[in-house]
């Protein structure tokens, strides 16, 4: 049993580094990480090496969980017309989204990311808490700076 804990903490910790984004923290990753690994137990064939198995498992699982919270986020930033998609097909609208996502966890003030986090995992917030974020939003997005308070 403790050979697998280890094996699963060992894994973990080895891909959370690639999974980082937004307002999750290497440590909140790997601790995602972790809870996938413990999952997938029941899934493992014993028949194979645990550390390949994991390795892949958590890798697909990670990129899945990463996705969904991107993609709430947009349906969000969608939903407000905070963002609009081009029709041309145009890629860079993809990168344009991260970079985008990445302004805006980087100049959210602390005060205001329990409620950020909420509104992108579509966790139910009182509506005058939603606008306010959804607000703060639409400022990061329009280039205005935030004082915390």
């Amino acid at each position: 049993e403790k050979e697998v804990v280890d094996t699963i903490l060992k894994i973990a910790k080895k891909v959370a580094h690639s999974y980082t984004f937004a307002s999750y923290e290497i440590e909140d990753i790997e601790q995602e990480a972790f809870l996938i690994g413990v999952a997938g137990l029941e899934k493992y064939d014993q028949s194979r090496p645990l550390d390949n198995f994991m390795y892949v498992h958590i890798n697909n699982r990670l990129k899945t969980f990463k996705r969904d919270k991107y993609l709430n986020l947009l349906l969000v930033l969608l939903t407000h017309g905070l963002y609009n998609i081009a029709t041309d097909g145009d890629i860079s609208q993809d990168v344009q989204l991260l970079e985008m996502l990445e302004n805006i966890d980087d100049k959210l003030p602390s005060d205001m990311r329990a409620d950020y986090l909420k509104l992108k995992n579509g966790t139910p917030l009182p509506k005058n808490r939603r606008a306010k974020v959804i607000a703060l939003i639409q400022d990061i997005i329009d280039g205005e700076s935030y004082e915390e308070g």
